[in-house]
């Protein structure tokens, strides 16, 4: 999936809470093809997430985002997922996103300002993220 990366994206936000793991995010031990991980991802916290997430949606999270092992989010971006916002993340997960082009935004304060199912904007250009609903 691309993106206009000069254009902001506007995604349906689902909320996560602190310490998401790696495990729950991209479980490959029990699923190893990429269609099996796609059913699974996320199902840990949110047993709806595989069959309801849409291409555009926004991950947001509280604080350590991907901790655990190694593994990187690559599955998140297969299911269409435009950005992961975080309060904070876990180093070796930031950095192998990184490598694989997967946009992780921190910004602390973040699950204060948006609930799941909102919209968040989110300005890649900028380094800038908000609620359109209420400006914040």
């Amino acid at each position: 999936m691309g993106f206009d990366l000069n254009q902001p994206i506007r995604g349906k936000v689902w909320k996560f809470g602190d310490s998401i793991e790696t495990d729950a995010i991209n479980p490959y031990y029990r699923y190893p093809t990429m269609e099996e991980l796609k059913q699974h991802t996320m199902e840990a916290y949110r047993p709806e997430f595989p069959k309801q997430v849409k291409p555009g949606d926004i991950v947001v999270a509280g604080r350590n985002f991907g901790c655990g092992s190694s593994r990187p989010g690559l599955v998140l971006r297969e299911v269409g997922v435009a950005a992961i916002v975080v309060e904070s993340v876990a180093r070796l997960f930031l950095r192998n996103n990184i490598s694989r082009a997967i946009p992780i935004f921190m910004a602390p304060g973040i699950t204060g300002i948006v609930e799941d199912g909102e919209m968040l904007e989110v300005d890649y250009a900028n380094g800038r993220v908000r609620n359109p609903a209420s400006g914040k």
